[in-house]
């Protein structure tokens, strides 16, 4: 042990006394002899024969003489003792500076030989450590391996192997703390575990296997013996670094390297450090490493890929290697990484091993933070090293002491009393008040504030079953909470004609018998009626009826030409032109798999005739909770394209979020469930909803106060034409842009959604069904490309078409596109026909002539013409300081 102490004072009082005691009696004071806390047990604290040699002569006290010695007052914790064959006081329990931090021990010597005491007085004062004892964190706690075998090879922190590529060339190796615990005399490994569960890892070695010398090799040269990679996870959130270093040729590793927590021998040249930023015990966690290196005359990316798992060491066992001994005492739980103790009521210290007098309330079962009515729970109150006169169990209803009332009192050392089922009426204040038997006073306190029923279940004391169908959500006091286009007590029943809306509350307004969506209530017009109420009918006119007659006898073959179009349609959706459309079904998905008990599913906040989304929040590896949308397919329309679009839709936000934490202008993916069923895509969850209902939202707005907020509604433009950019530039074909699938944050930033091409997750009207070849498919036709309708080819520039008709409809706040001429749906010959004849969109009220402009540019029949989404974003961009300008010139002058 290193001292960190000296004797400052020694003080050698001889007092001969005679009587009827025929020993000598000899004290000696010394002050001051420091050591630090984390000193380990077993080190010599003061060597008492130095003591009997000062004031005895070395004749008594020399190594021949047999000296006894006892520790008389000033160590009740148990905390020293005494090593006989050299007289040393040692540390016999670990020492902890925040509840002692000072001893004044008496130590007796007695030698029966020379009949002598010696009485030493030692002041030992403690010195607090920075960072010890190691602090027990939670999250970061790893799990205990019952059962198991001390002996053996364990890791707390493993990897199934390494991937790495150097740029085109792929190569596996071995887990490093695998190979460096298995050959531990070569590879050396210092670990640290601070207390915001972030790791220091550093192996040292002088001989390495032929894969890690390969990589050794790469520090010679350019490298100059140093190399760091900067470490993500698929969020590009920062993990940490892995650097590698040749200290012959470079000694300038981290400066906590240096620190007296790690150890590199001289023998040692090549060291790898290791730094992670947290260690949760949900594990596993998914790291990339990377960085670019001088090779062969140019550059290339170093790119290490590997997921780790805390995977726990056997019981009794810490550290990287589980090589240490747990010190945890009195049913302590032993932190895994650091042996950090997590000590029972009654007990403090670094080993839990220092009485301490408390009382504490333990609630059983005690596994939930939520306690929900109609549940059972059980409180009680333990005294702990307490010699108890009276224990006291009290009530406070509010906040007033004379709402406090007593419920028990007895002289007890443990009381409980239970509720069988929880009631509103039992929240409050429940305190636990003793009196020990010395008159001190102890009391500890649980509040009860049980609100919600257990997850399914309703009603004034929560005893009611749920069981919602189609996405309903359960609510204490009306139950079922039906999503958009259901009703009934388990939301089983579709709403009737004429209502629309959350329960099918709401009636629509929808004239000349049109029917309306069940979800938003938007009027879906028969053939000849328009408006938005489908309030306008046309009359027929001589015109027509010969139009009509002449109708009757088109010839067969046009019909037949219809049906190839349509055909034409639906294989160029099954084999898109552009490779990136043409999906890679064998990359694996497990690395977004997402535990489904990690998802709490609240209402649902749309649904179509083939899918539905639910809100709900996910449990992220952080530990905390993000709000998610949910998508799924219903089961009884899962279709064999159905269930394509919603694996492709899984594959290509994988696919963009792959290298990246993505794009501010596309959803985020938190994960997919696929293992069970129904599956679902997580994304983030946008709390305007869809961009159709916010521009509906606007034009409200806009009635009643004359703002239309052109600006904004520029910004979405701007948000989608640069997201569109990022997919063009991954070779990602949309195929489905409109403001149905553009979800505004809650920071009013537009998002492209949907990848699957939706299938009408929100709105069916939008959408024509087409039954060709077996297959039913629905098609937004009305945004599709000349080309898309012609023959089935889907581009990016088929996209910038359907960005047309998209900010066509930010032009006119959300109304639902029509052509001239042309009924409300059209199928694909009669779309066909007009966009031939070169019938467009016409320019909406209020919309601006250079707005109107930009939109045409997008349907320009030659796609090689129009615009690509980066010159549509800077043209958008252009646009709004200008008009920012003449808002404000504006204004004033109202």
């Amino acid at each position: 042990m290193t001292r960190h102490g000296t004797f400052s004072a020694a003080l050698l009082l001889v007092v001969l006394l005679s009587g009827l005691h025929a020993y000598q009696e000899l004290f000696v004071l010394v002050e001051n002899v420091a050591i630090p806390e984390d000193v380990s047990v077993g080190s010599t604290v003061v060597q008492l024969r130095d003591f009997l040699n000062a004031s005895v002569g070395s004749a008594q006290g020399g190594n021949g003489a047999f000296w006894s010695v006892n520790i008389t007052t000033g160590d009740d914790s148990g905390r020293f003792g005494v090593r006989a064959e050299d007289l040393a006081l040692i540390l016999a329990a670990p020492l902890d500076y925040k509840f002692h931090s000072r001893y004044n021990l008496t130590v007796e010597l007695t030698n029966t030989t020379y009949r002598t005491v010696l009485y030493v007085i030692i002041v030992i004062e403690v010195i607090d450590v920075p960072g010890y004892p190691p602090f027990y964190d939670k999250r970061c706690e790893a799990p205990v391996l019952l059962g198991i075998q001390r002996g053996g090879y364990y890791t707390v922190l493993s990897s199934d192997g390494i991937q790495v590529s150097i740029g085109d060339q792929f190569l596996s190796y071995r887990d490093y703390l695998k190979t460096s615990r298995k050959y531990a005399r070569n590879f050396p490994s210092n670990f640290l575990l601070k207390d915001d569960c972030s790791a220091r890892i550093a192996i040292t070695g002088s001989e390495w296997d032929s894969d890690s010398t390969t990589l050794f090799s790469l520090l010679q040269g350019p490298q100059q013996g140093r190399l760091q990679l900067k470490c993500h996870d698929r969020e590009r959130k920062d993990k940490g670094k892995i650097s590698f270093f040749d200290i012959s040729l470079n000694e300038d590793y981290p400066q906590w390297l240096r620190s007296g927590h790690f150890q590199i021998d001289k023998g040692d040249r090549n060291v790898i450090t290791i730094e992670l930023n947290d260690i949760w015990s949900t594990s596993p966690y998914w790291v990339r490493c990377s960085a670019n290196i001088a090779l062969n005359g140019g550059t290339n990316q170093l790119v290490y890929t590997f997921q780790y798992n805390v995977t726990g060491c056997p019981e009794g066992r810490y550290g990287l290697y589980c090589d240490k001994d747990c010190v945890c005492k009195n049913g302590a739980r032993c932190h895994g990484f650091n042996g950090a103790c997590k000590c029972r009521p009654g007990w403090r210290g670094r080993a839990c091993d220092i009485p301490w007098p408390e009382v504490v309330i333990v609630e059983t079962p005690g596994d939930s933070v939520v306690k929900y009515i109609d549940t059972n729970l059980t409180l009680t109150c333990l005294a702990a090293n307490i010699h108890v006169a009276n224990m006291t169990w009290a009530y406070q209803i509010g906040n007033r002491q004379n709402d406090t009332k007593v419920i028990e009192e007895g002289n007890v050392q443990n009381s409980s009393f239970s509720f069988q089922t929880i009631l509103e009426s039992d929240n409050g204040r429940y305190s636990c008040l003793v009196q020990a038997k010395d008159e001190q006073l102890f009391n500890a306190t649980y509040v009860l504030n049980a609100t919600e029923c257990r997850p399914n279940y309703h009603g004034e004391v929560c005893s009611q079953v749920c069981d919602c169908e189609y996405g309903g959500t359960c609510d204490r006091w009306e139950g079922c909470l039906c999503p958009p286009g259901r009703h009934g007590d388990r939301c089983e029943h579709k709403c009737a004609p004429g209502t629309f809306g959350f329960n099918c509350s709401l009636e629509c307004k929808c004239e000349n018998d049109a029917s309306c969506d069940s979800v938003n209530g938007s009027c879906i017009c028969a053939e000849g009626q328009s408006g938005e109420f489908c309030q306008n009918v046309s009359i027929p006119d001589e015109n027509r009826v010969v139009v009509v007659v002449l109708a009757s006898v088109i010839p067969t073959i046009a019909l037949i030409g219809c049906i190839v179009t349509g055909i034409l349609v639906r294989r160029g959706r099954r084999r898109p032109e552009h490779p990136a459309e043409d999906l890679n079904m064998i990359e694996t998905l497990s690395p977004w798999e997402v535990d489904k008990e990690d998802i709490q599913f609240e209402h649902m906040i749309g649904e179509g005739e083939f899918g539905h989304v639910v809100r709900g929040k996910l449990r992220v590896p952080e530990g905390y909770q993000v709000l998610v949308a949910a998508k799924s397919i219903r089961p009884e329309r899962m279709t064999a394209s159905a269930v394509r679009d919603f694996r492709r839709e899984m594959d290509i936000l994988a696919r963009i979020h792959e290298d990246k934490e993505g794009h501010p202008n596309v959803v985020k993916l938190y994960g997919v469930v696929t293992k069970s069923e129904p599956q679902y895509i997580l994304v983030e969850y946008a709390s305007n909803e869809e961009l159709r209902r916010y521009l509906w939202s606007l034009r409200e707005h806009y009635k009643t106060t004359g703002n239309s907020k052109l600006l904004e509604r520029l910004g979405f433009a701007c948000d989608v034409a640069c997201g569109l950019s990022e997919l063009a530039r991954l070779k990602i074909v949309h195929r489905d842009v409109a403001a149905r699938n553009i979800v505004i944050s809650d920071r009013k930033v537009a998002k492209i959604a949907d990848f699957g091409l939706s299938r009408d997750i929100y709105v069916s009207s939008a959408y024509k069904r087409t039954n060709q070849g077996g297959e039913e498919e629905l098609l937004p036709l009305k945004w599709m490309a000349l080309e898309s309708l012609r023959d089935g080819v889907y581009t990016c520039e088929s996209d910038v078409w359907s960005y047309g008709v998209l900010l066509w409809e930010i032009a006119s706040f959300g109304e639902e596109p029509r052509y001239a001429g042309g009924p409300l749906h059209p199928d694909v010959c009669t779309l066909l026909e007009l966009l031939k004849k070169g019938v467009r969109l016409q320019q909406p009220e209020n919309c601006p002539l250079s707005v109107y402009r930009i939109i045409r540019s997008c349907w320009i029949v030659d796609p090689t013409k129009r615009p690509t989404p980066e010159e549509l974003f800077r043209k958008m961009d252009q646009m709004r300081p200008q008009r920012h300008a003449a808002l404000l010139e504006n204004h004033n002058r109202r």
